[in-house]
């Protein structure tokens, strides 16, 4: 099923209330830009501005988050005249892309600010989901699909930010049987066929993950396809 891919806008909209974003989802008085990115021999080409947005500052820290498309590193500016983005340069084109990446034009906020949730943090949670982990085939409708690849990505945020917090001296915490100090316990009851696959179990590490195993568990429990093949001798 050919469903759209959210967008970091959309992210923000889901989870409103649970992150920290550096930018902000809704910006009063502006209207957003969009743009279309053109590949060339695995690297981003070319930015086309498919719609100028209004009302832009022209010293606001804007930025374009550049994202999906099977690869990585790909940078580009954002030029406003009058308030609205009249281009976006590509500074670097990146390598590995085999279709066009999504560019959200970041609008106001800090995206430099590593207190708080950037743009760029969603993006990587992105692609963690989309190159290797989510199945459109799980969903059964455009909106089923965005509130769960929204629930993974949020899961791979929060993976991701708690490993860089601890830094060199990070290791895996794998899922809780059960722990006591003094007078205050805890104990998880994970079903058996949840702890016995690496990938569900690592799903209920975080309350995102398990949001998402609970949607999709369904599928994964009664999921089949039929397949025409001549029948073997």
């Amino acid at each position: 099923m050919a469903y759209l891919l959210p967008s970091i806008a959309d992210f923000k909209a889901q989870f409103v209330r649970d992150f920290p974003f550096a930018t902000p989802a809704f910006v009063v008085g502006v209207v957003g830009a969009t743009a279309t990115a053109s590949v060339s021999s695995g690297g981003v080409s070319g930015i086309a501005v498919t719609a100028p947005g209004s009302g832009l500052s022209n010293t606001a820290p804007l930025s374009a988050v550049i994202y999906g498309g099977g690869g990585v590193g790909a940078l580009a500016s954002v030029t406003v005249t009058a308030g609205a983005v009249t281009g976006i340069p590509v500074n670097s084109a990146g390598y590995g892309y085999t279709q066009a990446p999504r560019v959200y034009v970041s609008l106001g906020g800090d995206n430099t600010n590593t207190e708080r949730v950037t743009d760029f943090d969603i993006a990587r949670a992105f692609n963690a989901a989309e190159s290797f982990n989510m199945t459109r085939t799980l969903s059964g409708s455009q909106a089923a699909f965005t509130y769960a690849y929204g629930l993974l990505s949020a899961h791979y945020l929060c993976e991701t930010l708690q490993a860089g917090g601890s830094g060199l001296g990070g290791k895996a915490d794998w899922l809780t049987s059960s722990r006591s100090v003094g007078n205050v316990s805890e104990s998880y009851n994970i079903p058996t066929r949840v702890l016995n696959s690496p990938f569900l179990a690592k799903l209920s590490r975080t309350t995102y993950g398990a949001q998402f195993l609970e949607l999709v568990s369904a599928s994964l429990i009664g999921n089949f396809q039929s397949f025409h093949r001549p029948t073997l001798p």
